[in-house]
């Protein structure tokens, strides 16, 4: 019967891991009523409430024992990742976005699937940062029982080195999670990303293909099928001063408008400052402008794509590398349409 023992031991753990999940839901729901709901108190703080949860579970059936450091740290992974699993799996099952615009039940799918989103946003970060703490306590406690065999110790009572395990982690946690709280405690918030390409056309015609904003047909990288997408264009007045582009965005978490304008125009640049985002996208990022570059190669362009924007979303170390990475992708797209039209096109202009 030993193999059915890790089954049992689940089973009995459940009461305890269902109610440090459910504390850091709650803890989650919360926050994200508040100006807060983009910083690192949303994200980094349910695990905060996880560990303690288990603490006073520990504390409550008199199991502080030596070496509770890491089993308060491996249940916190395992509730993390349990979140994970669930939320994920909740997600799966839900429509995607097209299914969730429009049509009947629509204004009852749209909140479910935005809270979804946020949960899972939030459990991923947790499972994350669950995991790199749990394996520094792993390595902390590897580190302790090296030195006090070097030195012919028995390492006989830890909990005081468990305690100091136990608060290193929960002040490290709680530092990590004001992050974002203010401007002044937002790392790199200002952020932006480029594409460059070579385009078999002369400038002119490059020019002529900027003016027509990409459709949302064109494919998109698989990364961005996740995140809201463009799926109309609204209004689309050219590239030339004061030009305006309407782009209507959609997705599990809503829809809403970009509007973009042209406000600085020279010969080799155009320069699309975004004058109001109600886009789904506009809570994690802020944008700022996009700016097209048409230089001269020989008979022969280079054109550049820049995107200029405000990561709203903390803790950068999670964020910034993902958002960056969209960001990428997102002007890829932009700088491939406009190249394949301007090269399609060319050999029929005179």
């Amino acid at each position: 019967m030993k193999q059915f023992r890790p089954l049992a031991s689940l089973v009995a753990a459940l009461p305890m891991h269902l109610s440090a999940g459910l504390a850091a839901l709650l803890y989650s729901g919360l926050v994200h009523e508040t100006s807060l709901k983009t910083s690192a108190v949303q994200f980094v703080g349910p695990l905060v409430v996880v560990l303690l949860a288990h603490l006073a579970w520990l504390a409550s059936q008199q199991e502080l024992k030596p070496g509770f450091s890491m089993v308060l740290l491996r249940r916190s992974l395992q509730t993390s990742t349990g979140l994970l699993v669930l939320v994920t799996l909740a997600a799966i099952y839900m429509p995607m976005p097209a299914g969730a615009q429009g049509g009947p039940g629509a204004d009852v799918i749209g909140p479910i699937l935005t809270i979804l989103f946020c949960l899972f946003v939030v459990a991923l970060v947790m499972a994350v940062l669950a995991g790199v703490v749990y394996l520094l306590g792993r390595a902390a406690s590897a580190l302790y029982a090296f030195v006090t065999e070097r030195k012919n110790r028995k390492p006989g009572d830890t909990r005081l080195f468990d305690a100091a395990v136990t608060t290193t982690a929960l002040v490290v946690l709680v530092v990590a999670s004001v992050e974002g709280g203010t401007r002044t405690l937002s790392f790199g918030a200002v952020e932006g990303a480029s594409v460059t390409l070579a385009v078999a056309a002369p400038p002119e015609r490059v020019w002529l293909e900027v003016g027509k904003a990409t459709s949302p047909a064109f494919p998109l990288p698989m990364m961005l099928k996740s995140i809201p997408q463009p799926v109309a264009v609204l209004v689309d007045e050219g590239a030339d001063l004061g030009a305006r582009r309407v782009v209507h965005f959609a997705g599990r978490q809503g829809e809403g408008d970009l509007v973009l304008q042209v406000v600085r125009r020279t010969e080799t640049e155009a320069v699309f400052e975004a004058k109001s985002d109600a886009s789904p996208i506009s809570w994690w990022v802020r944008h700022r402008a996009l700016t097209f570059r048409v230089m001269q190669e020989g008979r022969s362009s280079q054109l550049t794509i820049a995107l200029d924007y405000d990561r709203l979303l903390a803790p950068a170390w999670f964020f910034r590398p993902y958002i960056r990475l969209a960001a990428w992708l997102a002007i890829g797209v932009l700088a491939r349409d406009t190249r394949q039209r301007a090269e399609l096109n060319w050999p029929t202009v005179e």
